[in-house]
């Protein structure tokens, strides 16, 4: 008898593999694996590497960033790993698929010094705005990240210093150092149980977060392309410039490997990256 016997239909299997994932990792996987379900228009028990290869093909022609086509694939064969363990799957169909070659313009999405400077002080830019570009720049930290932080997430060091506490890809946790310049601006919005927090009083999320860098990006005359993730990356390139070890990145910004720092690596650290941008 199948270990997953009293899972009857793909959707309860799919609330299994989503089961304490972050919120907005929920809804975007969610999204992702029923626009592939609805391409195939078929059961995952049914499916197989054809129907994976036509989705790919699909997603091709619809003329997607390579880096969105490829976490969108990357979700479904998470999906087909996790439903292959529980043996509701006989075979990983998904195992066999051949993924899209990594992003190479990561160069073209890393801003300069002079640049990041004309957006944090965009003079139309609000408290809680202007705080949310300067801690995430100064930190490194994903964009959904920082939505979700709230103030338990920091603590006050005995030397002084401040720390935050961030959730990570895979429910890691990692801590790093909060500039105290940076800290200062992030107290001035202090009033909800989240820092960073929208006209409902609830945190902003992903969307709010790109609405506030592009707006800026007008107003500064800075590259219209910008996202608020190229504040990560250019927090990874400026630290390595100025001197922190490519590990002390790696650990900061919370990648899995020495690899994934070099293309530009935990809960009382004597030392962050962030440091080393000048705040």
């Amino acid at each position: 008898m199948s270990s997953l016997s009293r899972v009857s239909t793909d959707q309860k299997l799919i609330e299994m593999w989503l089961h304490g994932r972050p919120v907005s990792t929920q809804k975007e996987y969610r999204r992702d694996t029923y626009a592939f379900l609805a391409f195939v228009d078929k059961d995952l028990q049914e499916c197989k590497l054809e129907d994976l290869q036509a989705y790919s093909t699909c997603l091709d022609e619809q003329g997607i960033k390579s880096s969105t086509k490829k976490r969108k694939l990357n979700v479904v064969k998470s999906l087909f790993t996790f439903a292959t363990k529980l043996n509701y799957l006989r075979f990983n169909v998904a195992a066999a698929l051949k993924m899209p070659k990594g992003d190479t313009s990561l160069a073209g999405r890393i801003l300069k010094t002079s640049e990041v400077l004309k957006l944090i002080n965009c003079p139309k830019l609000s408290v809680r705005d202007r705080a949310f570009l300067k801690f995430v720049y100064a930190t490194g930290v994903r964009v959904s990240e920082a939505c979700n932080l709230k103030w338990e997430d920091f603590q006050e060091r005995d030397s002084g210093e401040v720390q935050v506490t961030v959730l990570g890809k895979g429910e890691k946790l990692r801590t790093v150092l909060v500039p105290i310049v940076v800290w200062m601006e992030l107290e001035q919005c202090k009033g909800h149980e989240y820092v960073f927090v929208g006209k409902m009083g609830n945190a902003i999320d992903r969307v709010a977060a790109h609405h506030i860098i592009k707006d800026a990006a007008i107003v500064a005359g800075v590259n219209p392309k910008v996202s608020a993730h190229w504040l990560r990356h250019s927090h990874a390139s400026h630290a390595l410039n100025k001197g922190a070890p490519i590990h002390l990145v790696r650990t900061s910004l919370g990648h899995s490997s020495v690899a994934t720092t070099d293309k530009y690596l935990h809960a009382n650290p004597d030392d962050s990256s962030g440091n080393y941008l000048g705040f």
